[in-house]
């Protein structure tokens, strides 16, 4: 099979198209055929080195986090699945990825795609959406009332998070750009905040929840959008710099933990139109190296999407 892989840490330039054995199932493992796999900012924070601390690579390495196909073979003692039935999930991220012909997935960390997702779709849905969820369903518990601010309202996170506060019933603020606005308020955003040219602590406070989707200067900056007892909730891997803290607010740091239970909640969420997935653009498998760079631009509305024959 063939399969993007690293031999060293670096730019897309470390990045080779190989010709590997097909892998084989594990006990508790999942042999999936890929047709479309998303890319993350984790996975170019992982090939350059930046996650070396957490997340360190034996290589070579084959990249990707997450993915959809079919099942082609069970490792033993999985039950649930069938041979040929669509699946998706995440990989774990101290084995080989899925940005390949075939991934191998933890089945605990897999589930099966409803009828009327297409495999970009839901490829799309595994970590932006378990990141999403975690954070606004789980940790944040939004609810009725609340007002939630979302940065990054554009990206393949905060499309998503939009959505899932909307739905929670909550009165949901996005940060994004000018020629992004419509694009918010077409997901469910109340209103959207020009970054480049509002302050968003004066525009968005008080507000009882905060997505953090960038970390740097605006995880120190959203704690003053933050009512006294708001809840701060972070995904962003980037390092926090030191600033003024308030001891009147919650901070917490997302765990994005994969589980059967959970993407089959977003799935189903999707399947009946609650969550529509967000694939802003899809690359040939042989062009995964400018998915890679146009991720690592930033910017990118939705979610990135390799796609398989």
């Amino acid at each position: 099979m063939r399969a993007w892989r690293i031999r060293a840490y670096g730019g897309p330039d470390v990045m080779a198209l190989e010709e590997i054995p097909v892998p084989r199932p594990g006990p508790g493992q999942l042999l999936v055929r890929v047709r479309a796999a998303s890319v993350n900012p984790i996975d170019w924070k992982m090939r350059r080195g930046l996650l070396a601390g957490t997340f360190p690579l034996a290589f070579p390495r084959t990249l990707g986090r997450d993915c959809a196909g079919e099942v082609a073979v069970l490792g033993e003692g999985v039950t649930g699945f069938e041979p040929g039935t669509m699946v998706a999930g995440v990989a774990d991220p101290r084995t080989d990825g899925t940005h390949a012909e075939f991934a191998l997935l933890p089945a605990a960390q897999a589930a099966p795609v409803p009828e009327g997702l297409d495999a970009a779709a839901a490829a799309s849905l595994c970590v932006a959406g378990l990141s999403a969820y975690i954070a606004l369903v789980e940790i944040a518990q939004v609810g009725p009332g609340q007002r939630v601010l979302v940065h990054a309202g554009a990206g393949g996170v905060g499309s998503l998070a939009i959505q899932i506060g909307r739905h929670l019933g909550a009165e949901v603020i996005a940060t994004a750009s000018a020629a992004n606005r419509d694009y918010c308020i077409g997901l469910g955003a109340a209103r959207v905040i020009e970054y480049r040219s509002e302050d968003f602590v004066a525009a968005a406070a008080p507000c009882d929840v905060v997505l953090d989707t960038l970390g740097g200067e605006t995880h120190v900056r959203s704690r003053q959008a933050l009512r006294p007892g708001g809840l701060l909730v972070a995904l962003s891997a980037a390092p926090i710099p030191a600033g003024p803290r308030r001891e009147d607010v919650r901070v917490a740091m997302a765990q994005v933990q994969p589980t059967r239970a959970r993407l089959e909640r977003i799935f189903q969420w999707a399947a009946a139109g609650v969550l529509r997935a967000q694939v802003g653009r899809t690359f040939a498998f042989a062009d995964a190296p400018q998915a890679y760079a146009a991720s690592e631009a930033g910017h990118a509305r939705g979610k990135l999407v390799i796609a398989l024959p």
